[in-house]
């Protein structure tokens, strides 16, 4: 049975929210417990976090989700490609790993019919 074109577009409308809710909230609590001297490797964790943060906010209003998304997957998808490239297991980080495929169902989904780039 096929979905309807609401049913869809509501979901695309929650997959959004929760997508950009998520990596705004994320990428705040990063900068939120921003402190010390600023050294190459604090500016590079403040530069993901505040990437994922604006991401995640155009993305939760809904202004190129697509191209958000796809930045989006490669912000959260550098650290567990690396882990994996170092021998971690696949598995090891499920949350990591989940945030990245809702990311990018999102930048293939696209931001559906209540999206303000419409």
């Amino acid at each position: 049975m096929a979905a309807s074109k609401t049913r869809t577009d509501w979901a695309l409308f929650l997959l959004r929210l929760a997508v950009g809710g998520m990596a705004v909230l994320q990428g705040f609590e990063v900068l939120r417990h921003a402190h010390g001297a600023i050294t190459l490797s604090h500016a590079s964790t403040w530069g993901w976090a505040l990437g994922e943060l604006v991401c995640g906010a155009l993305i939760l209003v809904g202004l190129w989700v697509p191209l958000m998304g796809l930045i989006l997957v490669a912000v959260l998808g550098w650290p567990l490609v690396h882990s994996w490239i170092h021998g971690a297991g696949l598995l090891s980080n499920l949350g990591g790993l989940f945030r990245l495929l809702v990311g990018l169902a999102c930048a293939i989904g696209g931001g559906g019919m209540w999206a303000m780039d419409r």
